[in-house]
C-alpha cells in the first residue's frame, strides 16, 4: 500500500519573511488568506461560531449554488463551465459539484494556480495562516472524492484574453475581477462579440465589490460615472442588457481573514445573466 504524503502548500516561515513575489496575488500573506476564504472551515476562521462576521463565511459555496440555481431557474445545461480569476480554485471546486462534465479555472497568478493544481491533484493539502504576533497556525484540508463530479482543471490565463474553445462554454463567472483588470469593457466584450467564450443561450455570472484602484485601472475606464451619478451596477447593466436577459442578481457578503482580529469584509455585487 502507498502513503501519499499531504502535500504542503504554503509554509508557516513564508508568512513573515521578505517576500519578493511579482505581483499581488502571488504573495505569501495573500495566498494563505485565500486558502482560508476558498477552503477553511467556519472553525478555521473564526474563534466562536457566533462571531459577528460568520455569515460572510462560505462565499464560494454560495456563488456556486446561486449560479446552479439560476441555471435550473432559466432552463439552461451548464456541461462546461469557465471560471474566470479562480485564484486557488475553491469556487472551481464548488461548481464541480453539480457543472455535468468540466469546470476550468483560470486565474493570472501563476503561483495560485500551481496550488490549486497541487490540491486538485492531491485531493487534499496543508498551510499555514498567520495568527497573532509571530506565530501561525497550520490548517489541513481534504476535497471531496471526485466521482460524480466534474472534472476540474486550472491553467494561468488573462482575464482580458481569453483562450475560447470550440462551441464555447456553456457558463462563465467573474468573480471579483472586473475591478481588477485595466479594461474592464474590453473583458465584457468577450462574452457578448462572439460564442468562441460564452455560447448562445450560457450564462454570464459577475461577482464584484466594485473597489476601483488607480493601480490596477485608469479612472477613466472605471464603469459608472461620478459626473453623471451612475453607479457600477447601473453602468454593467446598460452594457450587457444589448445582448443578454438579467436572471438573477443579489448582494453576497464575503471575508479574508488577516489574523484573529482583523478582517477584511466585502459585499460583492452579482448578477447572472443569460446570453441571446
Amino acid at each position: 500500500m502507498t502513503v501519499t504524503a499531504t502535500p504542503v502548500l504554503l509554509k508557516s516561515d513564508e508568512l513573515f519573511g521578505e517576500d519578493r513575489s511579482d505581483t499581488l496575488y502571488d504573495k505569501s500573506r495573500e495566498i494563505s488568506r485565500y486558502l482560508l476564504m476558498h477552503y477553511g472551515e467556519l472553525k478555521d476562521v473564526f474563534d466562536r461560531p457566533q462571531h459577528p462576521l460568520a455569515p460572510a463565511h462560505g462565499f464560494p459555496v454560495r456563488l456556486a449554488q446561486m449560479l446552479e440555481a439560476s441555471a435550473a431557474a432559466s432552463g439552461t445545461r451548464v456541461r462546461r463551465m469557465l471560471d474566470v480569476g479562480c485564484n486557488v480554485g475553491g469556487v472551481s471546486h464548488a461548481l464541480s459539484e453539480w457543472v455535468e462534465e468540466l469546470v476550468l479555472g483560470i486565474d493570472i497568478s501563476p503561483r495560485s494556480v500551481e496550488i490549486a493544481q497541487t490540491l486538485t491533484r492531491s485531493g487534499c493539502g496543508r498551510f499555514s495562516i498567520a495568527e497573532l504576533g509571530p506565530f501561525t497556525r497550520d490548517i489541513e484540508l481534504n476535497l471531496p472524492a471526485p466521482d460524480g463530479r466534474a472534472t476540474v482543471e486550472f491553467e494561468v490565463g488573462d482575464a482580458n484574453a481569453l483562450r475560447g474553445s470550440e462551441g464555447g462554454y456553456d457558463a462563465v463567472l467573474l468573480s471579483n475581477v472586473l475591478d481588477r483588470v485595466d479594461d474592464p469593457v474590453a473583458c465584457l466584450e468577450q462574452f457578448s462579440t462572439s460564442t468562441d467564450v460564452l455560447a448562445a443561450g450560457g450564462l454570464l455570472m459577475i461577482a464584484c465589490p466594485w473597489s476601483w484602484y488607480p493601480e490596477f485601472s485608469h479612472p477613466g475606464v472605471w464603469l459608472g460615472s461620478a459626473q453623471d451619478r451612475i453607479p457600477s451596477e447601473q453602468a454593467l447593466k446598460h452594457l450587457l442588457s444589448a445582448h443578454f436577459d438579467l436572471v438573477e442578481e443579489a448582494d453576497q457578503p464575503g471575508v479574508l481573514r488577516q489574523n484573529p482580529r482583523e478582517y477584511d469584509y466585502f459585499e460583492a455585487h452579482v448578477t447572472v445573466w443569460k446570453k441571446r
